[in-house]
């Protein structure tokens, strides 16, 4: 008997290929429904892929173990079980969705193989302890109500984002009781909470599109650079882009280093051609109120915050009455806006968990225990984080692949 803890995306995906493999399965899911997570993936559109894979896309501290697993089991292999089950896909710019965009198809698609190969699914049973005896190489898995006997365990229990839909973290303190590590867990593809007071009331709501990246305190790039819309909060940024600069955050924050938000909504422009942009509008028309200056470059809900922020304070004074000075600054502005970091939400509003046990005690090519064997890992439990775009459910498929089949081939 194969037991899985967990009925997400790569929990369903173990059980699959293991029962394929002819093995008996059990699927133990503390919810009352398998694929909660799965189902909110994309707001329902299931971006379960993308064909830009490697492990440049992976947050965790051993990314040749990332490597190792994508090799294994990519998106070929992925593709090749969705169609072995009916699943039809569609590309949208390298993002892969079923062809309807509905999460439930795949759901749909994975619950009726589970029925198909008589996989046994308990519902509404939290794993809190896992135990191995050395003396009879079983596990004993307890819940409050009832302990479940197997030969076999693949842990699929998730981290802790977004603990609404089933991962809370619970069957981390029994791990480490078994021998294994854990990198802490912090909320990732999360708002960040900057420390500024820009905002106000009448910019709630309002949207820049442009690059973001992660600069010190001397301006010096420390991540990545994302590129799409950001949305601006009471205290909070959010959007694509906002999340993927996210699971940089905890890193700087947990070594004291101040770390900034530099966001660029002009990334084809220079400082100086968005000064020639500025000096042409008010030659043009040298009586417009200065506000209307920036209407089409920035939303209209900003620009009297942005303006402030400069010192200039009547919006409704003649554009020809900036000084060439205040031309230079705006378009510096305009060019850079910086925001001191202070953290990141919570877990109710994060995507995926940073952190988790810790790979190097995890054999890469099955995705065993190296401490507890016949004990198998799958998904985000593990210190493993994607960047959004379908990169956390493709991580699930992988390792759900390999858990389930080193699992069922297991002596």
């Amino acid at each position: 008997m194969i037991t899985i803890i967990g009925g997400g995306p790569s929990g369903l995906m173990a059980a699959m290929i293991a029962s394929w493999n002819g093995a008996e399965v059990r699927i133990v899911e503390r919810k009352g429904k398998l694929g909660k997570k799965l189902l909110a993936a994309s707001n329902g559109r299931g971006n379960f892929s993308n064909l830009k894979l490697d492990e440049t896309h992976y947050f965790t501290n051993d990314t040749s173990f990332v490597k190792k697993v994508l090799d294994r089991c990519g998106i070929f292999q992925t593709l090749s079980v969705f169609e072995e089950i009916g699943l039809m896909v569609k590309n949208f710019d390298s993002k892969l969705f079923p062809y309807t965009e509905r999460s439930k198809d795949i759901l749909t698609c994975f619950i009726h193989e589970l029925e198909n190969n008589n996989v046994e699914i308990v519902l509404n049973y939290q794993i809190n302890d896992i135990v191995y005896s050395n003396s009879n190489k079983l596990f004993y898995l307890k819940s409050e109500y009832k302990t479940f006997e197997s030969e076999k365990v693949i842990v699929a229990t998730g981290g802790m984002s977004a603990p609404q839909f089933g991962s809370n973290g619970s069957i981390f303190q029994s791990l480490c009781t078994l021998g294994h590590s854990l990198i802490e867990l912090k909320p990732g593809l999360v708002p960040i909470i900057i420390n500024d007071d820009f905002f106000s009331v009448d910019n709630l709501g309002a949207k820049l599109s442009g690059t973001v990246v992660l600069e010190n305190a001397q301006g010096i790039e420390m991540s990545k650079k994302y590129f799409g819309e950001i949305i601006f909060k009471n205290e909070m940024l959010t959007g694509i882009p906002i999340f993927q600069i996210s699971n940089f955050v905890h890193r700087y924050l947990d070594e004291k280093i101040p770390i900034y938000l530099h966001i660029d909504p002009f990334p084809s422009y220079t400082e100086n051609q968005l000064e020639e942009i500025i000096l042409k509008k008010i030659n043009l028309r040298p009586k417009k109120p200065i506000y209307l200056l920036f209407t089409s470059m920035i939303d209209e809900k900003l620009i009297p915050s942005f303006l402030n922020s400069l010192g200039i304070n009547d919006l409704m004074e003649p554009s020809d009455s900036l000084k060439t000075s205040n031309i230079a600054l705006i378009a510096n502005r305009l060019k850079y806006w910086k925001f001191e970091i202070i953290t990141t939400a919570e877990w109710e509003s994060s995507q995926v968990s940073i952190g988790g046990i810790n790979t190097k005690e995890i054999e890469s090519l099955t995705l065993e225990s190296k401490i507890i064997p016949g004990l198998f890992f799958a998904g985000e439990v593990m210190d493993v984080a994607g960047e959004s775009g379908g990169y956390n459910l493709q991580w699930a498929w992988s390792t759900g692949y390999i858990a389930g089949e080193s699992a069922s081939s297991h002596k």
